[in-house]
């Protein structure tokens, strides 16, 4: 049975910080195990309540808290007038009292930026500088004794490294975006190749 969805977990009136504080619970060092009281949102996303200790069996609050959500073969400690008598029974009175989806949300993860190595950033920048500059002037005839066109792929593949080389962060690419984009330069490299072979 969950009792998030029948209402006996996660319908209270106090969030993580207010039950921590009113219980003495300690939010330091949030772990797993039965001491430890972990909260869920209606989002299904969990928020650290804190850790419990068996001192808290002889609360009040807890031991009438307990008896709401008691499943129909447990101990009514609030009738019987007795303690709660687990980390179970300790656990289920605080989530009874825990208001689901009260605790702020998670900040989502700072992006870092993506640094590449200098061999990376070096291939990068030679691939582009060849199609900027020798590409265009492709074969003996064009480049014949045209002496400059090492010198501008060097000076480029300086520029693109230079450019590579610093940190940048990741964008989202629409992959229709993409495919548009090799088809188009599939079809430039054809064109390329035909004019190439008529000269």
């Amino acid at each position: 049975m969950d009792k998030y969805s029948n209402g006996m977990w996660g319908g209270g009136d106090l969030d993580a910080a207010q039950l921590a504080k009113k219980y003495g619970l300690d939010t330091s060092n949030p772990g797993k195990g039965d001491e430890h009281v972990w909260g869920r949102n209606a989002d299904g996303s969990e928020v650290y309540i804190g850790k419990t200790n068996m001192g808290l069996a002889t609360n009040s609050g807890l031991i009438q808290s307990h008896s709401k959500q008691a499943d129909a073969g447990e101990i009514n400690h609030s009738e019987q007038g007795g303690n709660l008598s687990s980390w179970g029974d300790i656990k289920g009175a605080i989530l009874n009292q825990f208001k689901s989806g009260s605790a702020p949300a998670a900040a989502a993860p700072k992006p870092e930026p993506i640094q590449l190595s200098k061999t990376a950033a070096k291939a990068i920048g030679r691939a582009q500088a060849y199609q900027d500059t020798l590409m265009v002037r492709d074969g003996d005839y064009t480049i014949g004794a045209d002496e400059t066109v090492i010198d501008d792929f060097n000076k480029q593949t300086k520029e693109n490294t230079k450019e590579a080389l610093k940190p940048y962060f990741q964008r989202d690419v629409d992959p229709k975006y993409a495919q548009s984009y090799a088809d188009r330069y599939k079809l430039k490299l054809g064109d390329d190749f035909k004019l190439t072979k008529l000269v």
